[in-house]
């Protein structure tokens, strides 16, 4: 009885529009559309830059997991919390903050670094920026808690860092390599905000391609031929990242073993990758458009905030940045009540279900990308029996499917690492389910819990790519206005974009770091 609801939730919502769309598809010359040289191209693009953001981003986050979660010293929360402000940002706010970064560093094309002015390089750079700390946090979740005397065993046989981490802690990491290397490859492959910005007219993805083929061109058997791509791509990601992990690998662990060891010397080489990266790749970016959020001519101020209260230069937004910041509110607050309510439900089931196919069912939305799913809503609710697409809800509820299967990557694993020998004794003690489900196991999780709210609420309110398709007029959110103000020209109009940005990067962090402090508080709490 308790499936009905969450079965009907993403039957209707998310498997309903999909089937819409696949069925236009097949309608249509979908051989023809595809096998299109530029359409071969868009395809190709597509898988081999998400292949190369994916190594890039693994080879990076791996010495980041060992320090972040292996090693201990002060200022390691804030840290954790600094680099996963990236991967909850919206991506035009990503793709901002890049091209502020890309025009910063022109000069170096005056010396002659000409590659620097291919966009794919800035594509790249921008998918490591935004991956790099669910891989950090998928490996390095797993490492925390991973025994460290076969470690300490190797080292004193003679055995330095990189052969202990080659031949013994890398072996024993690889179920969450598989599963943050699929992650990072579904996020790439689909990725929206940041190749339209930053690629512009050069290069476009399956993405792009969708959205112009939708919306410019009306092309909408086009659109579902590669929709039809993308979900094939997507559904083989997931499925072989799922089988090469063999297990459930969350974002969140419960406990993280016994007290980490300080950083010492031979630390030094994760040390300087780590740090390189953190201030190099993650930082500056944020930084940039942080100084240029108070720019103002020559010198510095408060214009560009004020100037929130207005339309923008000439009048080019429908309604003002603050309006739209209420309706961002607003979606807010119902989208991430509704994933974090029924992924919650969602995740507490599936422990109790034998059945595989019911876990697939609800994480497959996970490989879907929101581009996709904003066109299939566009043109799935439009009877006049539910005529879903003239109401304001259209967009939270899209954004609430969107946040469903992270909430449920985050609790779903946690309730799992319980085991069942608290809850089997509850049982015996005559506890109910639901006096099982309040006492012992929600105590247990309560910092994972947290970190799924805080999760949902801000992908809810940076969701871009299905807003794009379905929030018009005077129901614009924060991301469509940024879009907007960007693909502008006019120093009000930019200056606005920064500042927007900036508050943006100001509120992900805070929210992050205060819910990972209040999470890590209550796993102390839990384990003691």
């Amino acid at each position: 009885m308790l499936w009905a609801l969450p079965l009907t939730f993403v039957s209707v919502l998310f498997y309903w529009p999909i089937a819409r769309i696949t069925s236009i598809g097949f309608a249509g010359d979908w051989l023809a559309t595809l096998g299109s040289e530029k359409n071969q191209q868009i395809i190709w693009f597509t898988l081999w830059q998400a292949g190369l953001s994916t190594l890039a981003t693994l080879l990076i986050a791996i010495p980041g997991a060992y320090l972040l979660y292996r090693k201990s010293f002060r200022g390691q929360l804030a840290i954790r919390a600094l680099i996963t402000v990236p991967f909850v940002l919206p991506s035009i706010v990503v793709a901002v903050g890049f091209t502020v970064f890309r025009n910063v560093h022109d000069f170096w094309i005056d010396l002659g670094f000409t590659f620097l002015s291919d966009p794919v390089y800035w594509i790249i750079s921008a998918h490591v920026f935004v991956n790099y700390s669910i891989a950090v946090r998928t490996i390095g979740g797993v490492w925390a808690t991973m025994d460290s005397e076969i470690e300490e065993a190797a080292e004193l046989d003679g055995a330095g860092r990189l052969k202990t981490l080659l031949a013994i802690s890398l072996p024993q990491l690889r179920p969450a390599i598989f599963s943050a290397a699929a992650l990072v490859f579904l996020f790439s492959a689909t990725s929206f905000g940041i190749v339209l910005v930053l690629g512009g007219a050069q290069v476009q993805t399956i993405e792009t391609a969708i959205y112009f083929a939708a919306t410019q061109f009306l092309d909408l058997e086009g659109a579902a031929a590669l929709v039809l791509v993308q979900t094939l791509i997507t559904a083989a990601a997931f499925l072989v990242g799922s089988s090469l992990a063999k297990g459930t690998v969350g974002l969140e662990q419960v406990f993280e073993g016994s007290p980490k060891p300080r950083v010492d010397l031979r630390d030094l080489p994760a040390t300087l990758i780590t740090a390189a990266t953190v201030i190099g790749l993650l930082v500056m970016p944020m930084l940039l458009v942080l100084v240029e959020a108070f720019r103002v001519g020559d010198g510095f101020g408060l214009t560009n905030f004020a100037n929130l209260s207005t339309r923008g230069a000439r009048d080019l937004l429908n309604i003002s940045v603050l309006d739209a910041a209420a309706n961002s509110l607003r979606n807010m607050l119902v989208a991430a009540s509704i994933s974090f309510l029924l992924g919650t439900l969602i995740s507490w089931l599936l422990v109790r279900s034998k059945t595989k196919l019911l876990d697939l069912v609800f994480l497959v939305p996970l490989g879907v990308s929101s581009v996709v799913l904003g066109f299939g809503f566009l043109i799935s609710f439009d009877a006049s029996w539910f005529n879903l697409r003239s109401s304001w809800l259209i967009v939270p509820l899209a954004q609430a499917l969107i946040a469903l299967p992270m909430v449920i990557r985050l609790v779903y694993p946690a309730l799992v690492s319980i085991g069942k020998e608290p809850i089997e004794q509850a049982g015996l003690d005559g506890a109910s389910s639901w006096q099982i489900w309040r006492f012992v196991e929600s105590g247990m999780i309560k910092g994972v819990l947290l970190t799924a709210l805080g999760y949902a609420a801000i992908i809810s309110i940076g969701e871009f790519g299905a807003s794009s398709f379905l929030a018009y007029g005077s129901q614009g959110t924060i991301p469509t206005l940024l879009f907007r103000l960007i693909a502008r020209p006019g120093e009000q109009n930019y200056g606005m974009a920064m500042a927007v940005s900036a508050i943006l990067i100001a509120f992900s962090f805070l929210v992050v770091y205060l819910t990972s402090r209040q999470a890590r508080t209550l796993r102390l709490q839990a384990s003691a």
